[in-house]
């Protein structure tokens, strides 16, 4: 495992740093990481460099939905919000899920995320029955959470963890067929 660049674990170490400070690293080239390659303390460190990656993107993501909403004015700025933070959380999950982490790490890690993720929707939810009972317009409550809900987190839950719900593959087949007549 260790050679020319410093081992595999130094290519880790060091996407994750650049990862976790936002940067948008490209993860596809990242080698695949084997827990009996290393020893059991480095292994464990780099298990807790991935767990504080991802710890640190999902607050930066948190801190950014929230100023997001917080100066969306209307319903098409608050859903604007949301979406924007699915693409997000389609990022997180895509590490979460690397195809070169070993498959019950990446179980423990999509757990993670996506606990976290419906914990973020419930909160978003919650807040609305704030708006209620501080006195807002029943119409624009229910507008909201009619927002909130048609613009929910979950979909990066039940989507792909790396692509974006609009992305198509242009060389899939057309799922159209024209049958002459």
């Amino acid at each position: 495992m260790w050679g020319g660049g410093g081992g595999h674990y130094d290519i880790w170490a060091a996407f994750l740093e650049r990862w976790a400070a936002g940067e948008d690293a490209d993860a596809s080239g990242l080698p695949p990481l084997a827990p009996e390659a290393f020893t059991g303390d480095t292994w464990e460190r780099l298990v807790n460099r991935i767990n504080q990656a991802i710890s640190r993107r999902l607050q930066a993501w948190a801190a950014a939905l929230g100023r997001a909403m917080g100066d969306a004015r209307d319903e098409f700025g608050v859903a604007r919000a949301l979406t924007q933070a699915r693409d997000g959380l389609r990022t997180i999950r895509g590490l979460a899920a690397h195809p070169h982490l070993p498959p019950d790490l990446t179980a423990r890690l999509t757990d993670l995320v996506n606990s976290q993720i419906r914990a973020s929707q419930e909160a978003i939810e919650r807040s609305v029955e704030t708006m209620r009972r501080a006195g807002a317009d029943c119409g624009a409550v229910e507008a909201r959470l009619r927002t909130i809900r048609d613009n929910s987190l979950l979909g990066a839950v039940s989507g792909p963890a790396t692509s974006p719900a609009w992305a198509v593959d242009p060389s899939a087949p057309s799922r159209r067929r024209v049958i002459p007549t």
